[in-house]
Order: C-alpha cells, then sequence, then structure tokens
C-alpha cells in the first residue's frame, strides 16, 4: 500500500495492510503539511535464526509502532515516536513492514526454545 504524503488527512484514518505475512493495522494522520505520523501494530509470524545456536525457528510479533514520516531532515527528538525520513513524497506501507521485518530478524533476543532452556556461563560464552 502507497500513499502520498500530500493526500494523507489532518483527521486520524484507519488503515490495515499485510505484506509477507505480517500485518500493520492502526492509524495515520497528518500533523503538518510535511510530517505524516503511523500509530499502528505490527503482528504475524516471522522466520528469524536463533542468535546461539543459529538454528531457524519463527516468532511470533505483536509489536506497537509509532512513527514519524516527513518529507524534509528532522531535525527534532521524540523518545515515543521513530522517524522515517521519505524522499520521493510517498509512504510505502510495504517498505516500512520490510524495514521492521529486517529489524526483527537482527533482534539480540531471537533464542530458540532449545537455547533458552540451557543455562550458559555467559563470561565464558563472550571468549569464544
Amino acid at each position: 500500500m502507497k500513499i502520498e504524503l500530500k493526500k494523507i488527512p489532518f483527521n486520524p484514518k484507519e488503515f490495515e495492510t499485510s505484506y509477507e505475512g505480517m500485518s500493520l493495522k492502526g492509524v495515520f494522520y497528518k500533523e503538518n503539511h510535511n510530517l505524516a505520523k503511523i500509530e499502528a501494530t505490527l503482528s504475524g509470524e516471522v522466520e528469524v535464526d536463533c542468535n546461539r545456536c543459529a538454528t531457524t525457528f519463527t516468532r511470533k510479533i505483536n509489536e506497537d509502532l509509532k512513527l514519524i514520516i516527513t518529507d524534509k531532515i528532522y531535525n527534532g527528538f521524540n523518545e515515543e515516536y521513530d522517524v522515517i525520513e521519505i524522499n520521493s513524497n510517498i509512504i510505502d506501507f510495504d517498505d516500512i513492514i520490510t524495514s521492521e521485518i529486517e529489524s526483527i530478524k537482527l533482534d539480540f533476543e531471537n533464542i530458540c526454545n532449545d537455547c533458552q532452556d540451557l543455562e550458559i556461563d555467559w563470561y565464558f560464552y563472550q571468549y569464544l
């Protein structure tokens, strides 16, 4: 799903889209002419590699996302929202989902059930 930044309404509008088995559902709205906000939940399942044993397993995802989308350089800081700067004036929700999937795949908390059950001496493990 794609939408031009200039076509986003100032009043919150509900949306739902999915891509590669992940669903993004929430609201988007324009805060000013160059800035929009997305408040949504990303849910689904994604294949990830265990950070300890490298086996692939399915991780269930249910994450709240708060995004600021802007077509200019964002000079502020916001602890509550992540910032995405776009240069094409088009918000591509599939790209947002893909980016979140890649972030999840790189997460240090990707540990399979077998490795969670093992007690590892982390002091020793860091020197392997």
